[in-house]
């Protein structure tokens, strides 16, 4: 397998922190060892699909997503799936945002 390296900006590192606060605060699980499993099980996923996913390009620029980024879909459950964006440079990903169809679905390509 080829080896990649997936690094992220220092904005998404809050946001997956921060992710399992909300999830915990708003209710979605009751336990907040839960709430860590969700994430932590979501950053795994977004390790093992990015690089194997095949990428799309934002219909709509926004400045959250940062300038000439991909995004891939990653399917959570039935209810949720977000969207990774990212710069590509060779065989190095940048993660620039985090989005899920709640928030950004609207902007994408189904």
């Amino acid at each position: 397998m080829e080896k990649y390296k997936i690094q992220a900006l220092p904005s998404v590192l809050k946001q997956i922190n921060d992710l399992v606060d909300i999830l915990y605060n708003n209710n979605y699980f009751s336990e907040y060892n839960h709430a860590v499993e969700y994430v932590n099980d979501l950053i795994n996923k977004i390790g093992l699909y990015l690089p194997i996913s095949q990428a799309k390009i934002p219909l709509v620029y926004r400045p959250i997503y940062g300038k000439h980024t991909q995004y891939v879909t990653i399917h959570k459950n039935k209810n949720t799936s977000y969207f990774v964006f990212f710069l590509q440079r060779n065989k190095t990903y940048i993660i620039t945002y985090i989005g899920n169809n709640h928030t950004d679905g609207q902007y994408l390509v189904p």
